[in-house]
């Protein structure tokens, strides 16, 4: 798991689920071959798959922190497609087909119904002026992507970290350090690291 994807991971600890990550499901789909029908077996994998008794999280972290960010360039029926764009990084969000094979596949390996299955998008970073185009764009899927944007995360880090229980855990460990060195001001800084 990356280091993003671990702050991702815990934060959605904290809202009570059980997380896993890099996980595949497999869709078969048919190829763009004209001469004759022909079929391949795809992986498609999530940064993120989490679970309560309630509800199971397919999730998809990009960070993007030190580059340009998350942009509409990304999604179809947002981007200008007049431009360079980049579909492929978000293929299954851009893809309802292959967005309800894949959650009938969750659904099942987890013993979910379909409606349970509730997909996400974490983001470190959006690109300048893009957050609320994709926001809405995500939100007004059928199903609804759920964006979890930077500030979620570590809103949701600080407050495991201002509990004053011991948690051992590397993410929550070192924002229980930055706030007893003074480097955090919302956090108690009297937290036992």
């Amino acid at each position: 798991m990356e280091s993003f994807e671990q702050l991702c991971k815990v934060a959605l600890e904290s809202e009570g689920f059980i997380v896993t990550g890099n996980v595949k499901f497999f869709v078969r789909r048919k190829t763009k071959k004209t001469s004759h029908d022909e079929f391949q077996e795809h992986g498609y994998e999530f940064d993120l798959v989490a679970a309560r008794s309630n509800r199971l999280i397919l999730g998809e972290a990009k960070s993007y922190l030190g580059s340009q960010g998350v942009n509409r360039q990304g999604f179809r029926g947002l981007a200008d497609e007049t431009r360079r764009t980049s579909f492929e990084r978000y293929k299954v969000l851009n893809d309802p087909t292959l967005r309800s094979e894949i959650a009938i596949r969750a659904s099942e390996r987890y013993g979910f119904r379909q409606s349970q299955v509730e997909w996400r998008l974490y983001v470190g970073k959006f690109a300048n002026g893009h957050e609320g185009d994709v926001r809405a764009h995500l939100a007004a899927m059928d199903p609804p992507v759920r964006v979890v944007g930077l500030t979620e995360i570590v809103d949701a880090l600080v407050g495991l970290a201002e509990r004053r229980t011991y948690t051992d855990d590397p993410v929550i460990m070192t924002v229980k350090a930055l706030a007893a060195a003074g480097r955090l001001n919302s956090v108690d800084s009297q937290a036992n690291p």
